[in-house]
């Protein structure tokens, strides 16, 4: 008699045919995990986050980007007994102007455990590093070494590993709202008016 495996699979993969455009967009919407209080809800039809709580008084911060500069890598590895590590990175570049815009955005480093609801070029919210927070922030910085090159940019790398990969975040939608709108709309009003940069 065969033994048993210990994980079944019991849901159908399939591919699209038109996969969307990859890469980032600006926007994220940045909060740390202490902020939350666990309640959440999901879209019924799609299983992505559709809403979540804060703690009373707490606001995350939203963070615009440079367009076309960053990515998101997600590797995973799987043990024979089923448990899956999933490191998870998200790569953003930053313009700042003045010591405000630097002091920002080593403020955005040093903090820690950042969970961050990225916008992507397709135009749908992925959640990073869910459950755990963020574990090391990196920023590399520069003046540019010719004329022609980037001058005042940060670029920003967030690790973590989590147990799966970013969650999808859709926000439920009324009217003519498109849904990158609704979700957008609803990350905005969970933020503070202010940026990471200036």
């Amino acid at each position: 008699m065969a033994e048993d495996i210990c994980n079944r699979i019991n849901k159908a993969v399939t591919s699209t045919s038109c996969p969307k455009k990859g890469g980032i967009n600006r926007n994220s919407w940045v909060f740390q995990l202490d902020q939350f209080t666990g309640a959440e809800t999901r879209n019924s039809t799609t299983g992505a986050q559709s809403g979540f709580t804060l703690k009373t008084g707490q606001k995350g911060i939203k963070a615009v980007g440079r367009p076309k500069r960053g990515n998101g890598t997600h590797e995973s590895n799987t043990a024979e007994n089923g448990s899956t590590e999933v490191t998870q990175t998200l790569v953003q570049e930053y313009g700042y102007k003045d010591q405000n815009g630097l002091d920002a955005l080593e403020e955005f480093l040093a903090g820690g455990s950042k969970v961050v609801y990225q916008e992507l070029a397709s135009g749908d919210i992925r959640i990073y590093f869910k459950e755990f927070g963020n574990e090391t922030s990196k920023g590399e910085d520069g003046t540019g070494t010719a004329l022609t090159d980037d001058n005042n940019i940060m670029k920003t790398t967030l690790t973590g590993k989590e147990g799966k990969f970013p969650m999808f975040f859709q926000a439920p939608v009324s009217g003519d709202q498109t849904q990158l709108a609704a979700s957008r709309a609803y990350l905005d009003a969970l933020v503070t008016g202010a940026e990471v940069v200036a």
